[in-house]
């Protein structure tokens, strides 16, 4: 006989796998956000990313990646460090989230790890699941708001009013049901209020307007995404980025508040300082063996040597 509920095994369990915190929702098709989607691209803010377009007619029904959902488990990872663990100043700078291994990688892991954790209660035992991250097509910062864990922030990224923005969000696609009378979590209301912080720190004003990037000018899009090196009228405003951007976070004040938690022990996002401490002379220097090797599992290797060295 089950005794506990899908839910409450998750807020059971979510630490443990490495998460910072959880929530869970019954699965639905998420029309509102399929209809923005499609303006968005109709603008042309997804720049040259053509897979976004193969997607937009299905990214908001999550049976197109497993066609048993009931229910989903969404998980935020802060990947918050201790102010200690920093880039030194003066060398090229690299966006928070790729300091250590490729988090996509890590977070399907540790979903691997939830799932088995519910299928050992009674009960669960035949739960399929499948963990799902960003580089799938999902809605996965409004299943954020739908699961509770926070509301969308002028700056389009996910604000938990505990972790900040500095958050990586997984989904579990679980083929079980939630129990009946089930309560959705409480929407947790904007916190944003007038404050347009993120708006006037983008250096190329990529926030065109609230909740709305235009991705082309985006400098994570130009230094990680765009095919070939970053658009001219975009280098004068790099100011020694070389792999995405963090600006548009580094000023909310949401992540400039004391004590906010810092990434879980048990994440496996650890920083790796041989990556973070390199000079612009020593980046000149690098041949691409050394490349390959130092950046193995790094996010890096998707934007490539030659682009980086571009940058400098």
């Amino acid at each position: 006989m089950i005794t506990v509920g899908l839910h409450e095994i998750i807020e059971r369990e979510y630490r443990a796998c490495g998460f910072s915190a959880a929530g869970t929702v019954a699965f639905v098709p998420l029309e509102e956000e399929r209809q923005r989607f499609a303006g968005w691209m109709a603008k042309g803010y997804g720049a040259d990313m053509g897979y976004l377009g193969r997607s937009a007619e299905y990214r908001h029904d999550l049976r197109r990646l497993f066609p048993g959902v009931k229910s989903v488990a969404v998980t935020l990872t802060s990947y918050r460090r201790p102010p200690e663990i920093r880039q030194p100043e003066g060398v090229p700078r690299i966006a928070r989230f790729a300091w250590g291994n490729d988090y996509h990688d890590i977070l399907k892991r540790n979903l691997r790890r939830l799932l088995e954790a519910i299928r050992s209660y009674d009960g669960f035992g035949d739960v399929q699941g499948r963990p799902v991250v960003d580089s799938a097509p999902a809605f996965e910062r409004a299943w954020g708001v739908r699961a509770g864990l926070g509301w969308i922030g002028r700056s389009s990224m996910l604000v938990s009013p505990a972790l900040g923005s500095f958050t990586l969000i997984g989904l579990l696609l679980l083929d079980a049901p939630l129990p009946d009378g089930f309560v959705a979590p409480e929407p947790v209301p904007d916190g944003c209020g007038n404050c347009r912080r993120c708006m006037e720190a983008c250096p190329t004003r990529a926030i065109v307007s609230p909740h709305v990037v235009n991705a082309g000018r985006c400098i994570s899009y130009q230094t990680i995404e765009r095919r070939g090196t970053v658009e001219e009228a975009i280098r004068p405003v790099l100011d020694g980025r070389i792999f995405g951007c963090d600006r548009c976070m580094e000023v909310c004040p949401y992540n400039d508040r004391p004590g906010l938690p810092t990434m879980p022990a048990n994440a496996g996002l650890e920083a790796v300082a041989d990556r973070m401490n390199i000079t612009a002379e020593e980046w000149r220097k690098m041949a691409p063996a050394d490349f390959a090797e130092r950046f193995a599992g790094s996010p890096l290797l998707r934007a490539g040597l030659s682009k980086i060295k571009g940058l400098l």
